[in-house]
Protein backbone atom coordinates (compact mmCIF):
# COMPACT_ATOMS: atom_id res chain seq x y z
CA UNK A 1 0.00 0.00 0.00
CA UNK A 2 1.46 3.35 -1.05
CA UNK A 3 0.71 6.35 1.16
CA UNK A 4 1.52 10.03 0.71
CA UNK A 5 1.34 12.26 3.78
CA UNK A 6 1.86 16.03 3.62
CA UNK A 7 2.26 18.13 6.76
CA UNK A 8 2.02 21.83 5.99
CA UNK A 9 4.48 22.72 8.74
CA UNK A 10 7.02 21.72 6.06
CA UNK A 11 6.48 25.13 4.42
CA UNK A 12 7.55 26.93 7.62
CA UNK A 13 11.22 25.90 7.29
CA UNK A 14 12.70 29.44 7.32
CA UNK A 15 11.32 30.26 10.77
CA UNK A 16 9.84 27.20 12.50
CA UNK A 17 12.93 26.40 14.56
CA UNK A 18 12.64 29.86 16.17
CA UNK A 19 9.33 29.03 17.85
CA UNK A 20 9.16 25.21 17.69
CA UNK A 21 8.88 24.60 21.43
CA UNK A 22 7.82 28.00 22.73
CA UNK A 23 4.49 28.19 24.61
CA UNK A 24 3.37 24.90 23.06
CA UNK A 25 -0.20 24.02 24.00
CA UNK A 26 -2.63 21.33 22.87
CA UNK A 27 -5.03 24.14 22.03
CA UNK A 28 -3.43 25.81 18.98
CA UNK A 29 -5.38 29.06 19.26
CA UNK A 30 -4.17 29.48 22.84
CA UNK A 31 -0.64 28.53 21.83
CA UNK A 32 -0.41 31.40 19.34
CA UNK A 33 -2.12 33.89 21.65
CA UNK A 34 0.35 33.11 24.43
CA UNK A 35 3.30 33.30 22.07
CA UNK A 36 2.35 36.76 20.87
CA UNK A 37 1.26 37.96 24.32
CA UNK A 38 4.41 36.85 26.17
CA UNK A 39 7.16 37.19 23.59
CA UNK A 40 8.40 39.76 21.10
CA UNK A 41 7.33 37.61 18.15
CA UNK A 42 4.57 38.81 15.85
CA UNK A 43 2.79 37.08 12.97
CA UNK A 44 4.83 38.83 10.29
CA UNK A 45 8.03 37.34 11.73
CA UNK A 46 7.01 33.85 10.57
CA UNK A 47 7.19 33.47 6.81
CA UNK A 48 7.07 30.43 4.56
CA UNK A 49 9.37 28.77 2.04
CA UNK A 50 7.63 29.30 -1.31
CA UNK A 51 9.52 26.46 -2.98
CA UNK A 52 8.39 24.04 -0.25
CA UNK A 53 4.80 25.15 -0.72
CA UNK A 54 5.02 24.60 -4.49
CA UNK A 55 6.63 21.20 -3.93
CA UNK A 56 3.76 20.12 -1.66
CA UNK A 57 1.10 21.61 -3.92
CA UNK A 58 2.45 20.17 -7.17
CA UNK A 59 2.99 16.75 -5.59
CA UNK A 60 -0.58 16.83 -4.30
CA UNK A 61 -2.02 17.87 -7.67
CA UNK A 62 -0.17 15.10 -9.51
CA UNK A 63 -1.18 12.51 -6.94
CA UNK A 64 -4.92 13.15 -6.52
CA UNK A 65 -5.47 12.35 -10.19
CA UNK A 66 -4.83 8.69 -9.48
CA UNK A 67 -6.05 8.29 -5.90
CA UNK A 68 -9.56 7.40 -4.78
CA UNK A 69 -9.01 7.88 -1.04
CA UNK A 70 -7.93 11.30 0.21
CA UNK A 71 -8.35 12.73 3.71
CA UNK A 72 -7.49 15.96 5.47
CA UNK A 73 -6.83 16.41 9.18
CA UNK A 74 -5.80 19.08 11.61
CA UNK A 75 -3.40 16.85 13.56
CA UNK A 76 -1.03 14.35 12.02
CA UNK A 77 -1.95 11.40 14.25
CA UNK A 78 -5.43 11.60 12.66
CA UNK A 79 -3.90 9.69 9.75
CA UNK A 80 -4.17 6.56 11.90
CA UNK A 81 -7.97 6.53 11.68
CA UNK A 82 -7.52 5.46 8.06
CA UNK A 83 -4.26 3.47 8.38
CA UNK A 84 -4.87 1.49 11.58
CA UNK A 85 -6.25 -1.51 9.68
CA UNK A 86 -3.80 -1.38 6.75
CA UNK A 87 -0.73 -3.53 6.11
CA UNK A 88 2.55 -3.37 4.15
CA UNK A 89 2.57 0.41 4.02
CA UNK A 90 5.17 2.24 1.92
CA UNK A 91 4.82 5.71 3.39
CA UNK A 92 6.23 9.00 2.11
CA UNK A 93 5.94 11.78 4.68
CA UNK A 94 6.64 15.38 3.60
CA UNK A 95 7.11 17.11 6.93
CA UNK A 96 9.38 19.40 8.94
CA UNK A 97 9.34 16.77 11.70
CA UNK A 98 10.14 13.08 11.32
CA UNK A 99 6.98 12.03 13.24
CA UNK A 100 8.55 8.68 14.03
CA UNK A 101 9.43 9.47 17.62
CA UNK A 102 8.34 12.61 19.40
CA UNK A 103 11.37 12.84 21.68
CA UNK A 104 9.07 12.89 24.69
CA UNK A 105 11.80 12.00 27.19
CA UNK A 106 15.39 13.10 27.66
CA UNK A 107 17.96 10.25 27.59
CA UNK A 108 18.41 10.38 31.37
CA UNK A 109 14.68 9.67 31.74
CA UNK A 110 14.51 6.73 29.39
CA UNK A 111 14.64 8.43 25.99
CA UNK A 112 13.05 6.69 23.02
CA UNK A 113 13.09 3.31 24.82
CA UNK A 114 10.61 4.70 27.32
CA UNK A 115 8.57 6.43 24.61
CA UNK A 116 8.36 3.24 22.54
CA UNK A 117 7.34 1.22 25.59
CA UNK A 118 4.59 3.74 26.37
CA UNK A 119 3.34 3.62 22.78
CA UNK A 120 3.02 -0.16 22.97
CA UNK A 121 1.79 -0.59 26.54
CA UNK A 122 -0.13 2.61 27.30
CA UNK A 123 -1.36 3.90 23.91
CA UNK A 124 0.68 7.10 24.23
CA UNK A 125 0.26 8.21 20.63
CA UNK A 126 0.34 11.78 19.31
CA UNK A 127 1.18 13.87 16.27
CA UNK A 128 4.91 13.34 16.82
CA UNK A 129 5.17 9.54 17.07
CA UNK A 130 2.44 7.99 14.93
CA UNK A 131 5.18 6.50 12.73
CA UNK A 132 6.53 4.45 15.63
CA UNK A 133 2.99 3.25 16.38
CA UNK A 134 2.64 1.93 12.81
CA UNK A 135 6.03 0.26 13.17
CA UNK A 136 5.10 -1.30 16.52
CA UNK A 137 2.00 -2.82 14.91
CA UNK A 138 4.11 -4.29 12.06
CA UNK A 139 2.18 -2.26 9.51
CA UNK A 140 5.08 -0.41 7.89
CA UNK A 141 7.09 -1.68 4.94
CA UNK A 142 9.04 1.56 4.58
CA UNK A 143 8.96 5.10 5.96
CA UNK A 144 10.55 7.86 3.86
CA UNK A 145 10.73 11.27 5.49
CA UNK A 146 11.17 14.17 3.07
CA UNK A 147 12.25 16.83 5.53
CA UNK A 148 13.94 20.19 5.76
CA UNK A 149 17.70 20.52 6.07
CA UNK A 150 17.34 22.63 9.21
CA UNK A 151 15.00 20.27 11.08
CA UNK A 152 16.37 19.50 14.53
CA UNK A 153 14.70 16.08 14.25
CA UNK A 154 17.46 14.95 11.88
CA UNK A 155 19.55 14.16 14.96
CA UNK A 156 17.21 11.20 15.57
CA UNK A 157 17.70 9.59 12.14
CA UNK A 158 20.10 6.95 13.41
CA UNK A 159 17.88 6.11 16.38
CA UNK A 160 14.81 5.85 14.13
CA UNK A 161 16.69 3.49 11.83
CA UNK A 162 17.67 1.31 14.78
CA UNK A 163 14.01 0.80 15.65
CA UNK A 164 12.88 0.56 12.02
CA UNK A 165 15.66 -0.23 9.49
CA UNK A 166 13.53 0.91 6.53
CA UNK A 167 13.41 4.50 7.80
CA UNK A 168 14.94 6.97 5.35
CA UNK A 169 15.43 10.74 5.48
CA UNK A 170 16.01 12.85 2.35
CA UNK A 171 15.51 16.43 1.20
CA UNK A 172 13.27 17.29 -1.74
CA UNK A 173 16.27 18.24 -3.89
CA UNK A 174 17.58 14.67 -3.62
CA UNK A 175 14.31 12.80 -4.03
CA UNK A 176 12.59 11.64 -7.20
CA UNK A 177 9.15 10.03 -7.13
CA UNK A 178 8.95 6.73 -8.98
CA UNK A 179 5.37 7.66 -9.83
CA UNK A 180 2.43 9.51 -8.30
CA UNK A 181 0.15 6.51 -7.89
CA UNK A 182 -0.89 6.39 -4.25
CA UNK A 183 -3.54 4.29 -2.54
CA UNK A 184 -4.10 6.92 0.13
CA UNK A 185 -3.25 10.61 0.55
CA UNK A 186 -3.40 12.59 3.78
CA UNK A 187 -2.83 16.33 4.24
CA UNK A 188 -2.66 17.95 7.67
CA UNK A 189 -2.41 21.50 8.96
CA UNK A 190 -0.53 21.00 12.25
CA UNK A 191 -1.96 24.23 13.68
CA UNK A 192 0.46 24.28 16.63
CA UNK A 193 3.34 24.60 14.17
CA UNK A 194 1.77 26.66 11.38
CA UNK A 195 0.93 30.23 12.52
CA UNK A 196 -2.67 31.36 12.17
CA UNK A 197 -1.89 33.77 9.33
CA UNK A 198 -0.88 30.77 7.21
CA UNK A 199 -3.79 28.45 7.99
CA UNK A 200 -5.45 29.47 4.72
CA UNK A 201 -3.01 27.25 2.82
CA UNK A 202 -4.76 24.23 4.30
CA UNK A 203 -8.04 25.57 2.92
CA UNK A 204 -6.34 25.98 -0.44
CA UNK A 205 -5.51 22.27 -0.61
CA UNK A 206 -9.07 21.37 0.33
CA UNK A 207 -10.53 23.75 -2.25
CA UNK A 208 -8.44 22.48 -5.14
CA UNK A 209 -9.22 18.89 -4.20
CA UNK A 210 -12.97 19.54 -4.22
CA UNK A 211 -12.74 21.54 -7.44
CA UNK A 212 -10.74 18.95 -9.39
CA UNK A 213 -12.42 15.80 -8.09
CA UNK A 214 -15.94 17.18 -7.61
CA UNK A 215 -16.00 15.38 -4.25
CA UNK A 216 -16.60 16.71 -0.75
CA UNK A 217 -13.38 16.61 1.23
CA UNK A 218 -13.17 14.21 4.15
CA UNK A 219 -11.87 16.39 6.99
CA UNK A 220 -10.92 14.51 10.17
CA UNK A 221 -11.39 16.82 13.14
CA UNK A 222 -10.65 14.28 15.90
CA UNK A 223 -7.24 13.22 17.17
CA UNK A 224 -6.40 9.53 17.18
CA UNK A 225 -4.58 10.24 20.44
CA UNK A 226 -7.82 10.96 22.28
CA UNK A 227 -9.65 7.99 20.76
CA UNK A 228 -7.20 5.52 22.33
CA UNK A 229 -6.37 7.41 25.53
CA UNK A 230 -8.81 5.45 27.68
CA UNK A 231 -8.45 2.01 26.11
CA UNK A 232 -6.35 0.67 28.97
CA UNK A 233 -8.81 2.04 31.52
CA UNK A 234 -11.70 0.53 29.59
CA UNK A 235 -10.00 -2.87 29.48
CA UNK A 236 -9.47 -2.74 33.23
CA UNK A 237 -13.08 -1.77 33.93
CA UNK A 238 -14.37 -4.57 31.71
CA UNK A 239 -12.04 -7.03 33.43
CA UNK A 240 -13.26 -5.94 36.87
CA UNK A 241 -16.89 -6.24 35.83
CA UNK A 242 -16.44 -9.69 34.32
CA UNK A 243 -14.79 -10.90 37.54
CA UNK A 244 -17.34 -9.31 39.85
CA UNK A 245 -14.84 -7.00 41.49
Amino acid sequence: MKVLSIDLDYIMSPTIELYNGLFFDDNPSLRWKQLYDFSDFREHHFYIDQSNLLFCYNTFLKSIKNCDKVSFGYEHDSILFDLKDCENIDLINIDHHDDFFGGDYEPQYGGVDREYSNIINHHIIHEGNWGAWLSSKKKLKSFTWIGNKNSSNKTRNQINSQYFPSFFNVEKEDYKFDDYNFDYIFVCLSPQYVPKNHWHYFGMFISVYEELTEKTANIITNKFETSVRHLKINDEILYQRSNGR
